[in-house]
């Protein structure tokens, strides 16, 4: 597997009068092309404009969001679910309960709270066992909703955590989202893994793993569920956990499930020690069953800016929006060397 990356040089002179220099990477995803570029001179960028989370601020919107948080009171005055999809009106696994979305995005849209009774906004407080029963609980909606209609086959699965992330509550959730509509992002990766395997007769994201382990972007595993910086990042400070042989949500088994919350516990604890707090979760799920030949179940996740009373949305920007390639203002090996030493 080549992992091509293109190196350029920009000069300027700076508003002092001195000639200087940066050096720009620019790396290629060996599946989708996606190109990620990084110059670490971006770092200072986003240390003076972007710097880091405001504790206090955390704090207070920590104490004034529990009081009328809707997901604390869930189990007394949450949704229920249609009794044909699920007798009981909501799903617990553990401390985790599952509810419909009040605003739904697609046929069977469900909101996982990961601990009803624990409304904390510290990623290191939400726990390796919460995100577990989470996870449970979305693979088991998968399933139901398949077995309701087999047509709902298209699913994804993932957390917007604090509102830099794009959440609009605060207490930690995964949302479930099945529809019959193919998901544009998965079907990408899906027919890209395939084409792979129809190419070269191997496993795209075999290959993938026997290529980074050992090696600088390579983290650790967790049970069956190897994590990995990935090489060319779409976001910032993003790592991934493969589940090897296992294609879909709906078919991976106890350790699988163990090892995906594991490696994103370990993760966000490592965002929360850098000074951020605000991340993005999701599972990215093949719709078709028994694809783990071709690929691989994967979670992704990445930071997102500090929560701060005003802060900046420094990669919201016409870049990855419109042109698909993201900048990055530190290298994956260097923030990969940061897990590891945690892991």
């Amino acid at each position: 597997m080549e992992l091509v990356s293109v190196t350029e040089q920009a000069t300027l002179v700076d508003p002092a009068g001195r000639p200087g220099a940066q050096t720009i990477e620019h790396r290629s995803d060996p599946l989708t092309g996606v190109v990620a570029s990084v110059n670490l001179a971006l770092g200072e960028k986003a240390r003076a404009f972007v710097g880091t989370a405001d504790p206090a601020l955390l704090d207070d919107l920590a104490e004034k969001s529990r009081a009328s948080c809707p997901f604390c009171s869930a189990a007394e005055k949450g949704t229920r679910y249609d009794p044909a999809f699920a007798p009981e009106g909501q799903l617990r696994f553990g401390g985790a309960l599952a509810m419909p979305n009040l605003f739904s995005k697609c046929r069977f849209d469900s909101v996982v709270i990961l601990d009803v009774a624990n409304h904390v906004l510290r990623p290191s407080a939400i726990g390796a066992a919460a995100l577990a029963d989470g996870l449970r609980a979305a693979a088991e909606l998968v399933r139901r909703a398949r077995a309701a209609d087999p047509a709902m086959v298209h699913h994804l699965v993932g957390m917007n955590f604090l509102p830099p992330a794009g959440s609009s509550v605060p207490h930690a959730h995964f949302q479930v989202h099945v529809r019959g509509v193919p998901y544009s992002g998965v079907t990408r990766l899906t027919e890209a893994s395939a084409a792979w395997r129809a190419r070269t007769g191997r496993d795209f994201w075999g290959e993938l793993l026997a290529a980074e382990r050992g090696g600088p972007r390579f983290v650790g595993q967790a049970g069956p569920v190897a994590w990995l910086a990935a090489f060319a990042p779409v976001h910032q400070r993003e790592f991934w956990g493969v589940v090897p042989g296992t294609g879909s949500l709906a078919e991976v088994d106890e350790a699988g499930l163990q090892g995906l919350a594991e490696g994103i516990s370990r993760v966000i604890s490592l965002y929360e020690s850098m000074g951020v707090h605000a991340f993005n979760v999701a599972l990215l799920s093949s719709p078709v069953a028994g694809r783990g030949g071709e690929y691989s179940l994967h979670a992704r996740v990445c930071s997102r800016p500090p929560l701060k009373a005003l802060y900046v949305n420094y990669e919201t920007w016409f870049g990855p929006m419109y042109g698909g390639d993201e900048v990055h203002t530190e290298a994956p090996e260097a923030y990969a060397a940061r897990l590891r030493e945690r892991w």
